[in-house]
């Protein structure tokens, strides 16, 4: 949520995700708190695990 990367404000990944929904995607967009760019907290991390091995559960 506070992406400190220029080419990569939040609103980027927003309208992405929007315009993959509009067109009938199966999309989920989640946003993790108090990270810049790249991941240092360990619930952070753990999360994106997570997430990353649900997906792969379900769709692969």
């Amino acid at each position: 949520m506070a992406d400190n990367n220029s080419g990569t404000f939040p609103i980027q990944s927003e309208r992405f995700y929007h315009g993959l929904k509009g067109n009938g995607a199966t999309v989920k967009f989640v946003m993790l708190p108090h990270e810049s760019h790249g991941y240092r907290a360990k619930e952070s991390i753990l999360h994106m695990m997570w997430e990353t091995a649900n997906w792969l559960d379900t769709y692969v």
